[in-house]
């Protein structure tokens, strides 16, 4: 019988319905709610319509085989009580058509509203079974999965002390060629160098390097010059992807060396001072921190309760100290200290002495120096009135050139020559 909202409509083409649609109402219109309008009503009776083509009035026609599709919203497909009939006949054996069925097209056509004839022969893909039809789409990403070449790491940035040996981890997750080629190359600065190339270590890695578990790269005894990007390729001609690579960044870390220090013995009050400290052999690059008395000094001179008087500047990245004014409570031992990761070194402590300026010894200098000039002016003036420096000028002049004798003329005519001498006497 029926259930309640049920249609037995005849299908389309004359064959008898394969399935039962039923829309279900709210669950408060169901005949077993209490609160449905329709408790205690008997079910309807057999439908008074006779179904066309099929069997008497009120009984369940007799499902053939289920329809393919889903069913719309809202509409929900109900087995039907009877079991399917076996599979059609097969090929050039005459079919029985059932009761109220049309007889079957002839050869070539397609039956109207059939599933064969909405997907036609150009969907034979859609004949496969749901199993194989799964695995036929699924083909295509299983195949490249399992022959791509795929590499992975476990610490694709590792840091290492210097001196130490590290590991550069390359792994091979997925590959199909029984012997691939595997190369690792140093790149640094822009510029490319092999590591491992034709299955042998290459340049100054010969003695210190070698492979492990196949494609791993171990380093012993790094040094700061290691520091780099290394990379990790391997080749593997029978797979669908024939290579992959992974680059593996290598950072070693240098311990500072002794800064150098420079510190000034002596400084006026008031007066400016510079402290400074440098190193350049720690990587990564070095921080400082001045201590006064084995004291740290705090960056920012107003934050810390003892160096509230002074005023100073502290550059940690540059090691600098600079003190505007200097007071009476800036002397002491100075010392730096140069941090990284790596670790730290100190300089060794230096004295700066703060001393007030001595006016009245100033101006008592100042005065002195002007009576000694005043003192060598005055005796260079006596000693030029007495004639100390007269007699060096007589000295000089002693020497006259003679006079010439008396009655002795020379005369020089061109008739002569070029010199003749007369002598006149004058009696």
């Amino acid at each position: 019988m029926p259930r309640p909202g049920s249609s037995a409509l005849p299908h389309r083409g004359g064959l008898t319905p394969s399935i039962i649609l039923s829309v279900y109402p709210p669950e408060s219109h169901r005949r077993d709610h209490p609160l449905s309008p329709f408790a205690g009503v008997p079910p309807p009776g057999p439908s008074p319509l006779p179904i066309r083509g099929g069997p008497t009035a009120g009984t369940i026609p007799s499902p053939t085989r289920r329809a393919q599709g889903a069913p719309c919203p809202g509409v929900r497909c109900v087995p039907p009580p009877l079991p399917c009939p076996p599979g059609p006949p097969p090929a050039g054996a005459p079919a029985e058509p059932g009761p109220g069925s049309a007889a079957p097209p002839p050869p070539g056509r397609r039956r109207p509203g059939s599933a064969q004839a909405r997907l036609g022969s150009a969907h034979p893909i859609m004949a496969l079974r749901r199993p194989e039809l799964l695995r036929l789409l699924l083909l295509p990403l299983l195949g490249c999965r399992l022959l791509a070449v795929e590499l992975t790491s476990s610490n694709t940035k590792p840091v290492v002390q210097e001196f130490q040996s590290v590991e550069l981890s390359c792994i091979i997750k997925s590959i199909a060629t029984p012997d691939p080629r595997i190369e690792w190359k140093k790149i640094r600065d822009g510029e490319t160098s092999y590591v491992f190339f034709d299955n042998k270590m290459q340049g100054d890695f010969v003695t210190r390097a070698e492979i492990l578990s196949r494609t791993s790269l171990v380093i012993k005894n790094t040094t700061r010059m290691d520091t780099a990007t290394y990379r990790c390729e391997v080749a593997a001609p029978s797979d669908t992807k024939t290579i992959d690579e992974i680059n593996i960044q290598l950072t070693v870390q240098v311990k500072p060396m002794t800064p150098r220090c420079s510190v000034p013995k002596a400084v006026p009050v008031g007066k400016s001072a510079s402290l400074h400290c440098h190193e350049n052999e720690g990587f990564p690059k070095s921080t400082y921190s001045w201590y006064r008395n084995s004291e740290p000094l705090s960056p920012d001179a107003k934050s810390s309760s003892k160096s509230h008087n002074s005023s100073y500047t502290l550059n940690p990245a540059t090691g600098t100290l600079v003190f505007h004014a200097v007071h009476k409570g800036d002397t002491g031992r100075y010392s730096c200290i140069a941090t990284n990761d790596a670790g730290f070194a100190k300089c060794e402590e230096q004295e700066m002495e703060v001393y007030d300026l001595n006016i009245g010894g100033i101006i008592g200098g100042v005065l002195v120096v002007l009576a000694v000039l005043v003192l060598i002016t005055l005796g260079i003036c006596c000693a030029y009135r007495r004639g100390y420096f007269a007699n060096g000028k007589e000295s000089g002049e002693s020497y006259k050139t003679p006079a010439k004798p008396d009655g002795v003329n020379y005369i020089r005519t061109d008739d002569e020559g070029d010199f003749r001498h007369k002598s006149s006497f004058v009696i």
